[in-house]
């Protein structure tokens, strides 16, 4: 019986697992202690819809399913639009909590079937389903690269839907999501550098992105 408890430590600590973690971990955050700052200024409200988002990437991790997979990409990639104030946080909620829900709807339909509903020919086929897991990834990078190369110097620009995020613990996430997703592809071709092994490294990684921030808030105040 305890046997068939036993959790394999390889297949959880991936990065991959790490940004499903993450994904949750932020979402009850924003949902919990941070929810008066939602209160006071419901731009905030993009922190909901941003997790969702994480979180349809880190369940994509654990599958190859095409279909499911193609929507975790066109999720990960509608991050753009949000992190570039195009709509409200409520729009950005609604369409990142749709595709979660179109995601799970997806995987359970495809589970009970024999073949996958999306069947390409076989050159497509395969080089799907080695990519579009990568194409997730790169999605969510848009995250820091928008955040440091657009919205740092410039956060008027879009005042309408975002606060300004000069935070230290925000400055920090965002500079530690770039070795993540880095860690994330690694993981998937290569197991082992030296002596750290890459999935491993990715998911402390992501326990250090929870972290870190939360220190700062304790500390500093931000």
């Amino acid at each position: 019986m305890v046997g068939s408890l036993k959790i394999d430590g390889d297949r959880v600590m991936t990065a991959g697992n790490g940004i499903l973690i993450l994904g949750i971990a932020w979402l009850l955050f924003w949902l919990g202690p941070a929810f008066f700052l939602f209160r006071e200024d419901p731009r905030w409200g993009h922190n909901f819809a941003i997790p969702l988002t994480f979180i349809t990437a880190g369940l994509a991790s654990n599958t190859r399913i095409i279909s499911c997979q193609l929507v975790a990409v066109t999720s990960a990639f509608f991050l753009v639009p949000t992190l570039l104030a195009y709509w409200s946080w409520a729009v950005a909620t609604m369409i990142s909590g749709g595709l979660l829900g179109l995601f799970l709807i997806l995987y359970v339909i495809e589970i009970r079937r024999e073949t996958e509903l999306i069947i390409p020919n076989p050159r497509l086929r395969t080089w799907l389903k080695i990519h579009l897991l990568t194409f997730t990834y790169l999605g969510l990078a848009h995250m820091p690269l928008i955040f440091y190369l657009i919205r740092w110097t410039n956060p008027d620009a879009f005042a309408k839907f975002l606060p300004p995020e000069h935070e230290i613990s925000t400055s920090v996430f965002n500079a530690m999501l770039l070795p993540l997703v880095i860690l994330a592809i690694l993981e998937r071709f290569v197991k082992k550098i030296g002596i750290f092994q890459v999935a491993k490294a990715g998911f402390i990684w992501v326990v250090l992105m929870v972290v870190i921030p939360l220190i700062s808030i304790n500390l500093l105040g931000q």
